[in-house]
């Protein structure tokens, strides 16, 4: 099963769409047409199962929308509250939490994560928290595509994460290259855990879902009574039925649910600076430079894109994907959710909704 070439296919699209890469090729809408559509009206013009989505401008929600099917058994429409899960958008919060933590002193971006986190390979220690953000310390990536849908409907503590590249040596010398690895946001949410004494997900509740009253965002767990949509997977011309994601699997690397009405109140607390000051996020925006001289085209937990004009996040797991997209100089944020995997680019959807939403310009 870990060699059929279907499944290598389909894994590294997950992988890639977690990543927030546009793959090439992927089905999607055609571009805008030029003439003013509405929120609703581009989401059905993608023909997803089901989309959800809300445009952010200076602080404001402009539009928000949802179409499509919660699942297929029921026929139910998905609406504002609908529950998605957010894959490596995750990530997003993750280094939230941690430049947070920089704020007050408590963490160093700039020591080895050996600081914070016990027990490491040799290789490790002498690796800097910034690089572990920006996806240049060379450290495996414990997901792969022999392992992505085996291990997603599973339960594992953070350390047997790590355990399973712990033997593995280091993919390059730290800061040489930029390679998109889960494994450095396993590291950074056991740190968060280190220097605060709290459980990642409560310390995530109290500093960020809670204060913005997301009040259904938060991982999967027993007796979960959200409303979450149904997952699908496509590939090859076939929808496949996709595993759940536990929150173990992707833990502070993407293992967070939420649903649009939820990531509208994160990106106008974005603007309005209640998640970290300006200066701050500038500096999580910044290129990481590399020891050849060039950049990664990743700051400390966002991707960027546009020469840094735009910044964002992707998130894939085995049903879904989703793109976060902001663009700091026009305090625009466009975020879709999608319950659809598999041959899709979020990161080209969330381009499309945002320039479809431009105002139209007026005829001369």
């Amino acid at each position: 099963m870990q060699n059929d070439p279907t499944r290598r296919r389909l894994c590294a699209a997950l992988l890639a769409a977690g990543a927030g890469l546009l793959v090439r090729g992927a089905r999607g809408g055609s571009r805008p047409s030029g003439k003013c559509q509405s929120l609703t009206e581009l989401l059905e013009a993608e023909g997803q199962p089901g989309m959800a989505a809300v445009l952010v401008d200076r602080g404001q929600i402009i539009e928000m929308a949802a179409v499509g099917r919660r699942n297929d058994i029921s026929g139910a429409s998905i609406d504002r509250h609908t529950v998605f899960e957010l894959g490596s958008i995750t990530k997003v919060f993750t280094a939230l939490l941690v430049y947070r933590l920089r704020q007050r002193g408590l963490l160093d971006v700039d020591a080895p994560i050996s600081r914070y986190v016990d027990d490491l390979p040799a290789a490790w220690e002498s690796i800097a928290v910034s690089r572990l953000l920006s996806h240049t310390s060379g450290i495996p990536n414990y997901l792969n595509e022999g392992n992505f849908l085996e291990l997603m409907p599973t339960d594992p503590a953070p350390d047997e994460l790590l355990a399973m590249v712990a033997q593995a040596p280091l993919d390059f010398a730290p800061g040489t290259r930029h390679a998109y690895s889960n494994t450095n946001y396993i590291l950074l949410g056991l740190a968060i855990e280190r220097v605060t004494g709290a459980d990642y997900w409560q310390f995530l509740q109290d500093e960020i879902l809670g204060p913005l009253d997301m009040r259904t965002a938060g991982p999967r767990h027993a007796g979960d009574r959200r409303t979450v949509a149904r997952g699908h997977l496509y590939q090859d011309g076939h929808w496949l039925e996709p595993p759940i994601t536990a929150a173990g699997s992707a833990w502070a690397a993407g293992g967070l649910l939420a649903s649009i009405d939820d990531m509208a109140r994160f990106a106008i607390a974005l603007d309005q600076g209640k998640l970290l000051p300006d200066a701050l996020l500038r500096e999580m925006w910044r290129d990481t430079p590399l020891a050849d001289g060039t950049t990664a085209g990743w700051g400390a937990g966002w991707e960027l894109a546009d020469g840094g004009q735009v910044v964002g996040h992707g998130g894939g797991t085995a049903g879904f994907t989703g793109y976060l997209r902001h663009v700091p100089a026009l305090r625009r944020t466009v975020v879709v959710l999608i319950n659809r995997a598999g041959d899709i680019g979020p990161q080209g959807i969330a381009e499309r909704l945002d320039l479809g939403l431009r105002p139209s310009k007026a005829k001369s």
